[in-house]
């Protein structure tokens, strides 16, 4: 099983981000992640850090770990927008960047703020999954040189020049429900499973319906780390349920000393 870093940008200094990515790479971590928030109010800190330029400054001083987003929201970008983004960050690291994309909050959650401060629309969950199907694959027409995409939810027209040749990366689709896994089985590469009560059943019938090469992975935000022991036990759990990445989340202060409670 691969063990991950995710990297929350609130309070974030984005030199201490550096240095924990690269700590985390020395340590054997397969893949660093940032989450996609503008605003800290959600979470009640004081600001937050745009992924994208966190992740460019990670590439540039990391060599063999992969970098991705976890999870752009497609509710705040344009298919084009996020591709022109993930694309330049192909071209700082070559071969290890993912992309994770998601459907965006619920309405009236405490995540949905971000959403209603700049006047975004969030639909019911149902539609945002029809709208997440209709995100992904105006994405791949993106990448592949589509002029013309259209859609219920999401359209452009005469684009151009958005990536270069470079492919589009792996898409791994956020998911806490077992509809949006399904999704993702018909629509992505992999899913990402955030720790909710159904999980250990969606594990089960995960392992018995995913085609060969979708990746399966879990976020979990540690908050013991004080206690190395209960990262230990969590990743052996993740480890038996058959689980492909084990992502551990790590909030302020981002100080690389606290790698040290991992066993990458």
């Amino acid at each position: 099983m691969l063990i991950d870093l995710a990297i929350n940008p609130f309070d974030a200094d984005v030199g201490h981000v550096v240095e924990l990515a690269s700590a985390a790479e020395s340590r054997g971590a397969t893949a660093i992640w940032c989450a996609d928030h503008f605003s800290a109010d959600i979470v009640g800190r004081s600001w937050s850090r745009d992924p994208f330029v966190c992740l460019a400054a990670m590439a540039a001083a990391t060599e063999h770990v992969d970098l991705g987003v976890l999870v752009a929201n497609m509710v705040n970008r344009h298919p084009a927008q996020l591709a022109s983004a993930v694309n330049s960050l192909q071209s700082l690291a070559p071969g290890r960047v993912r992309l994770g994309v998601g459907s965006g909050a619920s309405p009236g959650t405490r995540f949905a703020r971000e959403h209603e401060a700049i006047g975004r629309t969030l639909d019911s969950a149902t539609n945002r999954r029809e709208q997440l199907v209709d995100y992904l694959a105006a994405l791949r027409a993106v990448w592949d040189h589509a002029s013309d995409f259209s859609s219920e939810s999401v359209s452009f027209d005469g684009l151009a020049g958005v990536v270069d040749g470079v492919g589009v990366p792996p898409l791994i689709v956020g998911a806490s429900s077992w509809r949006t896994i399904e999704l993702a089985l018909e629509h992505a590469d992999g899913v990402n499973i955030r720790a909710n009560p159904a999980m250990i059943e969606q594990l089960s019938r995960l392992g018995s319906c995913r085609p060969p090469g979708f990746e399966v992975s879990v976020l979990e935000q540690l908050v013991a780390w004080d206690e190395p022991a209960g990262a230990t036990r969590w990743i052996d759990r993740m480890e038996a349920l058959g689980v492909d990445r084990a992502i551990v989340g790590i909030s302020p202060p981002h100080v690389a000393g606290r790698l040290d409670l991992l066993n990458f």
